[in-house]
């Protein structure tokens, strides 16, 4: 059907990304786009891309990248006038055909596209049955509707977080313990995350995983000093929350006897330390004193 349609070269200045492009699709890589120009330079364009009379792009967004980046001022387009309102649903429903045909989706651009096929009712031509599987079968991915759902879940991320999993520095399982988390802990969690310099510390520390090497004490008065620092504002002010707390084999008011003793000392030696930083500090003082004034009665 296209074939038949107006082929004519535009220029890549007039051409904008399609608003919901991002919504659905990581951005390529350095490496990828290097690749598709590589491409594009040795064969040349081999299909027009597809854009609204207003310059959207609806296929064609890799491309026009990788030809921006060869220094191409024009690429031969077709002007879909048929889908001409960006957000129309056939419109999105196109945007979402041409990138399942180019490119290898990972699991949760699937479930964004899977997300949005359902919401809108465009099943496609792959029989009858169960919606769920009759989708899986039209983004051809090798998975169920019962996956493509699990997927899905995950989706309740933020999407900084969900990148996190599309880049492999998250797990889909971690994802999943995360959303298992209480509202507040789990924002505790993405905040962390957005800081890391080490993630799986920061999965270690709220439990998402479990270390297989025992924790050294400094590790722990990390966590512990961590903890306090995030949490003790709120625990101070609703102390009364915590009257029936229990710890399975101890008594609660020992473990704290305990845990007060620990605090009591830890405190003690900081501040013993502190002092110790500060007399070191002015004793360095004085010693350049003396010196200064030793160099200036030379003079």
């Amino acid at each position: 059907m296209s074939s038949k349609r107006k082929v004519e070269l535009v220029e890549l200045d007039r051409l904008q990304q399609h608003p919901r492009q991002h919504e659905f699709f990581t951005a390529p890589s350095h490496v990828q786009l290097d690749e598709l120009a590589a491409d594009l330079k040795q064969r040349g364009q081999q299909e027009p891309i597809h854009i609204t009379p207003d310059g959207i792009i609806i296929r064609g967004h890799r491309r026009v990248a990788a030809a921006k980046r060869l220094g191409w001022k024009e690429l031969n387009a077709i002007v879909r006038h048929d889908l001409s309102d960006p957000h129309n649903a056939e419109t999105v429903a196109e945007l979402i055909n041409d990138n399942i045909k180019r490119q290898q989706l990972d699991d949760l651009a699937l479930a964004r596209c899977y997300r949005e096929l359902k919401r809108s009712g465009r099943v496609g031509d792959e029989g009858t049955g169960d919606v769920r599987d009759q989708l899986a079968a039209h983004l051809n991915c090798g998975k169920s509707g019962r996956s493509l759902d699990r997927l899905e879940r995950l989706l309740q991320l933020p999407r900084d977080i969900q990148d996190l999993i599309s880049t492999r520095q998250l797990n889909k399982d971690q994802g999943e313990k995360i959303l298992r988390l209480p509202k507040k802990r789990q924002q505790e969690v993405f905040e962390a995350l957005r800081t890391a310099e080490n993630i799986p510390d920061v999965l270690r520390c709220f439990g998402i995983i479990k270390s297989n090497k025992p924790r050294t004490p400094t590790e722990l008065g990390e966590e512990l000093l961590g903890f306090f620092d995030r949490n003790l504002p709120s625990v101070r002010t609703n102390i009364e929350s915590l009257d029936r707390l229990q710890v399975r084999g101890r008594d609660v008011v020992e473990l704290l006897d305990e845990a007060t003793k620990f605090m009591t000392d830890w405190t003690q030696r900081k501040r013993e330390l502190k002092q110790q930083d500060i007399k070191q500090i002015q004793s360095t003082v004085k010693r350049r004193s003396k010196l200064d004034n030793l160099s200036g009665n030379a003079r």
